[in-house]
């Protein structure tokens, strides 16, 4: 277990994320397009979906015992969430949270080599061939996870820069927009920085998320601007 101390940086993930991530879908959702926030939020967003993947990752890596009833956490999530998201975003695509909780399995399956996992690692391949344009941020996005774990897992010095690579270089094709994918790299590049090479503890306090609203939020924003929509189409 990493001392508590080195978990500094997970309130600033936490609130960060979530603003970034909610700015960007009120935007997109919620407020009209002539008033040409969209694209702005849009951009902003870019740093979400990192810094999820980080903190799954960071604890996956450091802060469970028990990485598949985390995922277990997640889906059930990812479920709850799945009816409002579709409502909103009006598309047959699956949310970000089934993406985050796929990549964990994989991570933990490769972390904790059996047969019960190695097959299951073989479904999680085929699903993810098969199905990958389906999860948000689609065949990149199912490896982000497991590349940060690899990233943030301690290896002899030789090694760490190189374990680093691969969640570079998904952060750099992340999205279909250069600008996009400069913010997702930028985020990526600063969290492995902070994660693997400096100390955390130059952060500075911050109070986490209550822990309910940390959970209930992914799926409360998107019921709330499904709301908002329906009411705004109200004669």
């Amino acid at each position: 277990m990493v001392p508590d101390t080195r978990n500094a940086w997970i309130p600033w993930g936490q609130w960060l994320a979530v603003a970034a991530m909610t700015l960007e879908h009120i935007a997109r959702f919620a407020l009209p397009p002539a008033w040409g926030l969209a694209p702005w939020a849009t951009l902003l967003g870019r740093i979400a979906f990192p810094l999820f993947a980080a903190m799954v990752a960071w604890h996956a890596a450091h802060n469970t015992r028990d990485p598949m009833a985390y995922a277990l956490r997640l889906l059930t999530i990812a479920v709850i969430a799945q009816l409002p998201y579709t409502l909103v975003r009006d598309v047959d695509s699956l949310n970000v949270v089934f993406t985050l909780a796929a990549g964990l399995i994989a991570a933990s399956c490769l972390q904790r080599p059996n047969v019960r996992n190695a097959a299951l690692l073989v479904v999680l391949v085929a699903l993810g061939t098969v199905a990958g344009p389906r999860f948000e941020y689609g065949h990149l996005g199912l490896l982000l996870v497991p590349a940060f774990v690899l990233a943030v897992t301690p290896w002899p010095s030789p090694w760490q820069p190189i374990a680093a690579i691969p969640a570079l270089l998904i952060g750099a094709t992340l999205n279909h927009a250069l600008f996009f994918n400069l913010v997702s790299l930028a985020t990526v590049l600063g969290l492995l920085l902070l994660l693997v090479r400096f100390s955390q503890h130059v952060l500075p306090t911050l109070a986490p998320m209550p822990r309910p609203l940390w959970l209930a939020w992914y799926p409360l924003h998107f019921a709330l601007i499904a709301c908002l929509s329906w009411l705004s189409h109200l004669p």
